[in-house]
């Protein structure tokens, strides 16, 4: 965001009325018309400072002293330039970031500074919040264990510790001065060795950051309790952290405000690196829009390719449906941690007076122990313990000042307890109607009466005594024990819901978050309980810790990868016909890969490439196909059998509303997975690809815009240990989901001194732009765009606003809207576009065709590459009807120079399908040699090739250099042909009784001759010669800075900008109607970098323009565009 325009961003507090109008079983939802108050520039943004980021080339060859004497020339030159400006920050590391941060005097000398051939990159400053954490009321609960909670097995808490991994947190600080953290600070035997303070107490992004070398956190606590789940011990509270002996660094990032900017933010990960912190655990999000690349974002991804593990929560909008996962966790090396409720609860006791030795355990709600401290006489509201509607009706004695004790069953727990309240009862202990104990569930609003719940065989207990004693009484101590309850294992309702605005799949992973006690400073009580995915990511932090501590040497990479697939996915009971009592997970757009399993991961004989698919959306499908890379990292010859573990479907739109539901609606209907085997046997060292055919849900329609997702479940044979590799895709059009929410009544313009909003082409607002009688330009944003602009055009004008065609120059590279004066303000709205379905079927049907008659079968792998169909989509004048579509390889599609490092988005699923996973699946002739994989496969033709496959999948480029040429591959031999096999079916496993995966419904074999072992054996903890999974570069990854110069070529006729935004979120669909607002004041930037200038008086439009999911800026149907009413300036 370009803070010298007089742009004025702002989500107001635009309240709906809550008035829902029923006909029938449509919903109108009316949203408030109420005035708009004008609003001072945009908060977020600090005024006339900027992040610079200076060209590779005048530093690569420097050492990091030279490079700050670059630096120093620098400021020196611009001074000379007669430009005034104040260092905020400087960047000199070699491997992280260039540049410096700075404060102009001036604004407008940002555009001197722009037109430096040493400036690459040009960002505002703006603040970043702390992620949003719930303080939970304290009771005497009993501390979990951390350990248990990554899956960390007996067996290996003994020789994990953490000892020699450097962990940095960037938080508020750690309470060093705290003996279970120490007691010291980088003196000898300190657990805190490393440090600073950026801000300094009483910074809160605006004023003046206060840096100095004590991060001591005495007043808001949160980095002092992330501290202690990575690594403190408190014998006294019971609490060890996951890595007790790692050695942290406090890098202070907010006050006591919980306020900070990304310029410090960067600085304090380039301090981090710096000081060899081995991991950085970020508890920050700045915007839960879903986007990759905020400044921040691409300096924490740069972070994990020069080796460093960066760890950040997926945020706390869970109540704000999908597409909300927090940056920076939205870096594709970043691991974004999603949160879960354990299964660890605290248990409390009920004692009988007729036996003070008798301890019954019962579970509340909250986790909170029931508070009454007098003894209360318990009376059971029936009869007989096997009532099978127990306190289902009206209950007609008086409870007054007793306990109630009530068989569950016959109706819901919320039923059963307001029948017993309205007859007085003081408590509710609900006895189980099945074995064992469970936390109740009921909704708790307006119930104030406390209750818990016991087991069955307690609840018979209970009775039994009440009938030898009718003057029993019970009391509830302040006692308590963890239990486990399997009941409680599921995803956090407040945790944020993915994907990203790509579809590409985030969160990461999953670990516990709610209700978590750690440490806290002792000015602040010295113990707390939080809840946030902030609390969660702390728990993956210490168990790559520990994981960096087993190994001799790492690849961020491949140990992102192992730890991603050795997970225990979240998942329930199917109530499907035909498939009940089989197991359905939660969707993965919740928990990601699933719940963090450390030991799994420790002892792990499987890495696969990628470890996640994004299978995209319908759009872009690419014929259902997609191939999976296995490699042996065990140090056994092992077999290993595949399976389908499917999840929910989510529903994202309610059908009334633009915006996505604040709570999108689950459904049982899954995708359904073929594999081209249904096992494999690999030696050690050696790789193997299977294909894998995809069919999204066929009960769910396309105009829902549903996301599937499931598990591709990978069995090693001899352990029984499972690996899990997520998919997700879109059933529907993103691309053809609207920008612009005209329900709102937006877009608009109205003066700033009054409420009537202008919303036909022909009607004139009319302003003097002196005070508040300016022009507020009204939007609300149904989704995110990845650039959002706002131009103003002449009143009239008989040019049309016309986007460079295919033909025109490369210079002229933004589109815009049609005729300037239209009858609709809203222009280009999708009606028709999310039906795929007219190119759809050519391209399965177009694929097999080659590989079939061109290629021998016996390379499935290279015989794919041609007939990929993302890849020929790369080149849009091949198919016209596809060069729409750019989701192939959103917004990088379109620069294949630039996709070997766009991999490095693990989840774009052109990327990893570019693997030649089409042609098996496809081909309708599977090999007559089904099961024979379950052996080692001699081939030498393929054994000379040993690491192909997984290189193959990590170079999508390959492919398109030969799209059509599909005899010859330029590493691939043709000329040992295979005979195509006769076709065999096959049938799907039937799982055993243990087994906790759905069966695939049906198969098709083809047999794939397997990349033999490396020369020399490769052991399960040597990654040596193993294939890099993403190939990134540093310089491409800064193709997207803020400032796109593109954008003011918008409008042909545009008399200049007043908003150039990229990567803009969408609204929230809530009470609060957030509007978004930019304010005209007749003054506008210039194409030629000028800015304010003053427009004379005359009659003006605004034209809104954003850009689609997917969009290529370059083609005008990609943009939605709304022009406004007549502005009509009249200056006093």
């Amino acid at each position: 965001m370009k803070a010298s325009s007089k742009l004025i961003l702002t989500i107001l507090g635009y309240y709906l009325t809550s008035t829902q109008i029923t006909s029938a079983s449509i919903k109108i939802k009316k949203f408030s018309t109420s005035k708009i108050t004008l609003h001072k520039p945009a908060p977020d943004v600090v005024p006339n400072s900027y992040i610079l980021e200076f060209n590779g080339d005048q530093l690569k060859s420097q050492s990091e002293s030279s490079s700050e004497s670059f630096i120093n020339s620098f400021v020196k030159s611009i001074e000379n330039e007669g430009i005034n400006y104040k260092v905020r920050e400087t960047y000199s590391s070699q491997k992280v970031f260039n540049g410096v941060s700075i404060k102009l005097d001036d604004d407008k000398d940002i555009n001197k500074i722009k037109k430096l051939k040493c400036v690459k990159n040009v960002w505002p400053v703006v603040k970043i919040q702390r992620t949003e954490a719930k303080f939970e009321e304290e009771n005497n609960s009993t501390s979990q264990n951390f350990r248990n909670f990554v899956g960390l097995d007996e067996s290996d808490n003994d020789v994990l510790d953490g000892s020699n991994i450097k962990v940095g947190i960037l938080d508020t600080g750690i309470d060093h001065k705290h003996k279970a953290l120490g007691g010291c600070f980088k003196g000898e035997g300190c657990k805190v060795q490393f440090g600073f303070d950026f801000v300094g107490d009483d910074f809160n992004g605006s004023n003046e950051p206060k840096p100095d070398d004590d991060p001591l956190d005495e007043c808001v606590g949160h980095g002092t309790h992330a501290a202690g789940i990575i690594a403190g011990e408190d014998s006294t509270n019971n609490i060890t952290g996951i890595a007790p002996k790692a050695i942290l660094g406090a890098y202070r990032i907010f006050g006591c405000n919980g306020t900070t900017t990304n310029d410090i933010v960067i600085k304090a990960m380039e301090k981090a690196f710096d000081d060899g912190m081995n991991i950085i655990n970020l508890s920050l999000v700045s915007g839960n829009n879903a986007w990759f690349g905020t400044p921040e974002s691409l300096v924490a991804e740069t972070l994990t390719q020069n080796g460093v593990f960066v760890v950040a929560p997926a945020g706390t909008s869970g109540d704000n449906g999908i597409f909300k996962v927090s940056s920076p966790s939205t870096a594709p090396g970043v691991i974004s941690v999603a949160s879960i409720d354990t299964d660890q609860v605290n248990s409390f006791f009920i004692q009988s007076s007729s036996d003070p030795n008798l301890k019954i355990k019962y579970l509340t709600q909250n986790g909170k122990p029931i508070k009454l401290v007098d003894s209360f006489s318990i009376v059971p509201t029936s009869n007989v313990t096997n009532s099978k509607n127990d306190a289902c009706d009206a209950i007609n004695e008086d409870l007054t000042g007793k306990v109630a004790l009530v068989r569950r069953g016959g109706c819901d727990d919320t039923t059963k307890i307001d029948q017993i309240r309205f007859a007085g009862a003081s408590a509710i202990v609900i006895y189980n109607d099945a074995s064992g104990i469970s936390t109740p569930q009921f909704n708790s609003e307006g119930i104030s009466t406390p209750v818990g719940m016991i087991s069955c065989e307690d609840g018979i207990t209970l009775f039994n005594l009440i009938q030898k004693n009718n003057n029993l009484t019970v009391q509830f101590p302040n006692e308590s024990v963890l239990i486990n309850d399997p009941g409680t294992l599921k995803t956090s309702k407040f945790s944020s819901f993915g994907p990203t605005n790509e579809l590409e799949i985030k969160p990461d992973i999953a670990a516990p978050g709610k209700d978590i006690k750690s440490i806290f400073p002792v000015s602040l009580g010295s113990i707390k309980t939080i809840s946030g995915t902030s609390v969660s990511a702390p728990f993956i932090t210490g168990a790559l810790a520990l994981y960096l501590q087993s190994q001799k040497e790492s690849n961020p990479e491949i140990i992102r990868n192992v730890l991603q697939i050795n997970t225990k996915p979240i998942t329930f009971k199917n109530d499907i016909e035909g498939n009940k009592n089989s197991l359905i997970a939660s969707t993965i757009l919740k928990q990601g890969s699933g719940l963090i399993s450390l030991s799994n991961a420790l002892s792990s004989t499987i890495m696969t490439s990628p470890s996640k698919l994004a299978l995209n959306d319908t759009d872009n499908f690419n014929g259902k196909k997609r191939c999976l890379t296995l490699t042996n990292i065990g140090k056994e010859t092992t077999k290993f059998t595949f399976n389908h573990l499917p999840a929910q479907t989510i529903n994202g739109y309610d059908g009334i509303n633009l915006v996505p539901a604040n709570s999108p609606i689950t459904t049982n209907s899954f995708a359904n997975v073929k594999f081209s085997k249904l096992s494999i046997r690999l030696r050690p060292g050696e790789s193997q690809d299977i294909n894998l055919s995809f069919t999204p849900p066929k009960e769910e329609n396309e105009i829902n815009n549903s996301l599937y997702s499931g598990y591709i479940v990978i069995t090693d044979s001899t352990t029984k240990k499972r690996s899990y590799v997520s998919y997700m895709g879109m059933k529907g059009s993103l691309k053809s989901l609207p920008i612009l929410d005209d329900q709102s009544g937006a877009p608009f313009i109205q003066s700033g001194k009054n409420d009537q909003k202008f919303t036909s082409p022909e009607e004139v607002l009319t302003v003097s732009m002196k005070d508040d009688d300016i022009v507020l330009l009204g939007a609300r944003m149904a989704q995110g765009t990845k650039i959002l602009t706002v131009d103003v055009i002449p009143a009239e004008s008989d040019d049309d606003v016309e986007p460079p065609t295919e033909t025109q120059p490369q210079e002229t590279n933004l589109p815009t809207e049609a005729p300037v004066v239209t009858k609709k303000p809203l222009k280009n709205k999708p009606k028709e576009t999310n039906k795929p379905t007219a190119t759809k079927p050519k391209q399965p049907t177009e694929t097999p065709k080659t590989p079939k008659e061109d290629k021998p079968i016996e390379n499935p792998k290279e015989s794919d590459k041609p007939t990929k169909t993302p890849k020929e989509s790369d080149k849009p004048t091949k198919t016209p009807k596809e060069s729409n579509k750019p989701t192939k390889t959103p917004k990088e599609s379109d620069k294949p120079t630039k996709t070997p490092k766009e991999s490095d988005k693990p989840t774009k699923t052109p990327k990893e399908s570019d693997k030649p996973i089409e042609t098996p699946i496809e081909s309708d002739k599977p090999t007559e040699t089904p099961i024979e994989s379950d052996k080692p496969v001699e081939t030498p033709k393929e054994s000379d090739k040993p690491t192909e496959t997984p290189i193959e999948s990590d170079k999508p480029t390959e492919t398109p250099k030969q799209p059509t040429e599909t005899p010859v591959e330029s590493d691939q031999p043709t000329d040992t042909p295979t005979p195509t096999p006769t076709p065999t079916p096959i049938e799907s496993p039937q799982p055993s009784d243990d087994d906790d995966v759905v069966t695939v419904t049906s198969t098709i074999v083809t047999v794939i001759t397997p990349a033999s072992a490396a020369e020399t054996p490769i052991t399960k903890r040597s990654f040596r010669t193993f294939p890099v999974l993403y190939k990134r570069g540093n310089n491409k990854l800064r193709s997207r800075a803020f400032d796109n110069q593109a954008t003011e070529l918008l409008v042909p006729n545009s008399l200049g900008t007043i908003s150039n935004i990229q990567f803009e979120s969408r609204n929230d669909n809530s009470e609060k109607n957030q509007i978004k607002t930019i304010q005209f004041d007749g003054k506008v930037d210039k194409s030629d970098g000028t800015k304010n200038v003053e427009l004379p008086d005359g009659r003006y439009r605004l034209f809104l323009a954003a850009l689609r999911p997917f969009g290529d800026p370059k083609k005008k149907e990609d943009w939605e565009t709304f022009t406004s009413s007549i502005i009509e300036i009249k200056r006093e």
